[in-house]
């Protein structure tokens, strides 16, 4: 059983691409079935995989879509939960198949303290405070510290140390099973 990663890619590109990966996704998403006989569902990734030309086979494709969303003639965005990281055979055959395409893209695996972007000027949180209610987003520390502040009812430095040690030290005063934090910090890769 995988630990699950949310994973959001925003594809990037010309048009034509970019209207060509959105028929696919279109087409997968009119059928009543899977395009590979698998058993995995037809929001399987690698149905996207086939449908684009690909061997599910060739690429590593293990997760499924969650949505999908054309925010302009030149962006579409994938919500994904995949297994342990971002599944870079699903973007690799993207970016082969419609070469104007450039996948950029965000994972969240809390099981593996995994949080990363191949790109900050795509993806310009850098810091994510999850917790019993729905998680929050922030592009600078000062902006997360404020944040935390306000929950513990004190100011804190703006360092993702102070913020981590302020918000073990409300919980364990505030002894809650039903309250949680976790604060995290985003990594750029290749």
């Amino acid at each position: 059983m995988p630990n699950w990663c949310y994973t959001t890619y925003k594809c990037v590109g010309e048009p034509k691409d970019i209207r060509q990966l959105h028929g696919a996704l279109k087409y997968i998403a009119k059928r009543k079935t899977t395009i590979v006989p698998n058993g995995f569902g037809k929001w399987w990734l690698g149905n996207l995989v086939t449908k684009l030309g690909g061997n599910w086979e060739d690429y590593p494709c293990r997760g499924d879509i969650v949505d999908y969303s054309l925010q302009d003639k030149t962006t579409l965005m994938i919500w994904q939960n995949t297994a342990w990281g971002e599944q870079e055979g699903v973007r690799k055959i993207i970016e082969e198949k419609l070469p104007s395409i450039k996948v950029y893209y965000q994972v969240e695996e809390p099981g593996t303290e995994l949080y990363a972007t191949n790109s900050f000027e795509h993806f310009p949180e850098r810091y994510m405070l999850d917790s019993y209610e729905e998680p929050l987003y922030f592009e600078d520390i000062e902006e997360a510290a404020k944040c935390v502040a306000d929950i513990v009812g004190h100011p804190i430095a703006p360092s993702v140390e102070a913020i981590i040690q302020a918000l073990d030290d409300y919980l364990e005063e505030k002894e809650d099973d039903d309250t949680w934090y976790s604060f995290h910090s985003f990594e750029e890769v290749e």
